[in-house]
């Protein structure tokens, strides 16, 4: 353990890191709200549905499925390619299950098409600052394990637990700017992405003709989580400039052919 050391060079990318993760939703609310007009309240229930189907709700099933002691756990953990295919059904299915619920119940009677983006804004926008907060706490562990606090840390793991705990903190204590830049860049991708989906569902959600456009979502999702296992295959760099296009496509099609065919066209 003595071996994991902080530079201050990795200090510093973990705190710009977590800093533009948290302001680039803010600052993406603030345009968009300033422009459009927006309410609060859908960007809200936005950020609310996340935490609530995919931190809250999607864990039940994740920990008979990735944690338990069961064949089908032991199965998934031992194939990387049925690891991220279950993540991503996972994944696909609380969240866009999540979207659609939202829209047809608590938002409801937003019906106006900025709802659909102002949603998305509030949903990746959480998804970014709630993956900020855990750098911020790797933050903090770093500046405890250059004080000569890592027991403190460490306190209580064993086994399993404490090799992973491990490699976890070498792994932080080894970012460049470079990855940070790359984990950046990955959330800009993401808010898009999330933003896309977010306009299909509400058009799901909101005309009975496009309800396909709901499992199209989660398709679409799924695809992008698997989409991870690519970093297996090509330099993390590659992996980022994929899901760039894909997402800032996604949303350049999905903007032309859906959003702006809604029928309520306040925006």
């Amino acid at each position: 353990m003595k071996d994991i050391k902080f530079e201050t060079g990795s200090l510093v990318c973990l705190g710009i890191e977590a800093a533009v993760m948290i302001l680039l939703p803010i600052i993406v609310m603030i345009i968009w709200k300033k422009k459009t007009g927006a309410k609060l309240k859908p960007i809200i229930i936005g950020a609310v549905t996340f935490f609530l189907f995919a931190i809250i709700l999607k864990t039940v099933p994740a920990y008979f499925l990735f944690a338990a002691d069961n064949p089908a756990a032991k199965a998934i953990n031992n194939n990387i390619w049925l690891y991220y295919v279950t993540a991503g059904i996972l994944a696909g299915i609380f969240e866009e299950t999540g979207r659609y619920t939202a829209f047809r119940t608590v938002l409801k009677n937003n019906t106006d098409k900025v709802t659909s983006i102002s949603y998305g804004i509030g949903h990746g926008g959480f998804e970014s600052i709630y993956l900020a907060y855990s750098i911020l706490i790797m933050f903090v562990m770093g500046i405890m394990i250059n004080s000569g606090n890592i027991d403190q840390i460490t306190n209580g793991l064993e086994g399993e637990q404490l090799e992973t705990a491990l490699t976890q903190l070498r792994d932080y204590s080894q970012i460049t700017f470079s990855m940070s830049l790359l984990g950046i860049w990955e959330r800009i991708s993401t808010i898009m992405l999330h933003i896309s989906l977010s306009i299909i569902v509400f058009k799901a959600a909101h005309d009975k003709k496009y309800l396909i456009l709901y499992p199209a979502a989660i398709l679409i999702h799924v695809l992008a989580d698997f989409s991870v296992v690519l970093t297996r295959l090509f330099p993390a760099v590659v992996f980022e400039v994929i899901i760039f296009i894909f997402s800032a496509v996604l949303l350049i099609l999905v903007y032309r052919y859906v959003y702006k065919n809604n029928q309520n066209n306040t925006q």
